[in-house]
């Protein structure tokens, strides 16, 4: 593996283990570093994932470091201690996530900003916090985890589809979107001005939209930025309904992760770069 540092953030379950569990079983990283908000279960995990690797060829070191996501301070604090240990990663992979259930009590107009801080704007933040150390990793790649629910087609208005696709999207235009989602929700008007009706369905959106505006900024230093549908998979996020193995879900984030010569700035789902 040399050196190379994978993380993988929301990795002691589902598909984001697996994708850990893959990268590390890849022999293409020295380290593979699970963030992982509770500190009992990514251990749990990290352990789990290193005795996979038995004591066979492949000899990567796999950690488990804290991080909550769409915590300031817990970004920085992992940057630190990823930039003192490793000084640079690789790969990122950006897969942690939250989801109220179907039957969750909490209102609609209540679960927007919760939704938009972790998915959105959490991953958004964590990822600049990382930058610099993905801009030193040699052939770095950052895939961000996404969801067929992120599809453009989710916006009625043509106006919102063609402003989130805008080929010149800043991030700053980007946030600028996403708060007048939230505005719109709490006004209950999102409806008419032509939002779907999915907070967590906006947030990957934005996310997948996100993928497309560091594809095109970080190209000048090398970084290659993709995002992946990994399916409906059978994981607690979908309490257990989705008919997909999660060990199946995660190819679709390990392929833009380690394949040779990758794209940038595309939606991989079912192995292949798609349409949005």
């Amino acid at each position: 593996g040399g050196g190379r540092v994978a993380v993988v953030t929301g990795s002691n379950k589902g598909i984001g283990f697996h994708v850990a569990l893959q990268l590390a079983a890849s022999g293409l990283f020295g380290s593979v570093l699970l963030g992982c908000r509770n500190p009992v279960l990514g251990a749990a995990a990290a352990s789990r994932i290193s005795e996979s690797l038995g004591s066979g060829r492949v000899a990567t070191d796999v950690a488990f470091l804290s991080l909550t996501l769409g915590d300031a301070e817990s970004h920085r604090n992992f940057r630190n201690v990823v930039e003192e240990r490793y000084g640079k990663i690789d790969v990122l992979c950006n897969n942690a996530a939250t989801a109220f259930k179907g039957s969750d009590p909490t209102p609609f107009e209540a679960q927007c900003k919760p939704t938009l801080d972790v998915n959105f704007r959490g991953t958004v933040d964590l990822t600049l916090e990382l930058l610099p150390l993905v801009r030193r990793g040699t052939d770095a790649r950052i895939v961000n985890v996404a969801s067929m629910a992120g599809h453009l087609s989710q916006l009625r208005s043509k106006e919102l589809r063609d402003q989130f696709s805008a080929p010149d999207l800043t991030m700053s235009e980007l946030r600028g979107l996403v708060d007048k989602f939230e505005a719109d929700v709490k006004a209950g008007t999102h409806a008419q001005e032509g939002w779907g009706n999915s907070n967590y369905g906006l947030s990957k959106l934005a996310v997948i939209a996100a993928t497309r505006v560091w594809a095109r900024e970080e190209a000048k230093n090398g970084v290659t930025v993709n995002c992946c549908c990994p399916g409906c998979c059978d994981t607690d996020m979908t309490s257990h309904r989705g008919p997909r193995h999660p060990a199946d879900g995660a190819k679709n984030a390990v392929l833009p992760a380690t394949m040779k010569d990758p794209p940038t700035g595309q939606f991989f789902r079912d192995l292949r770069p798609s349409e949005w």
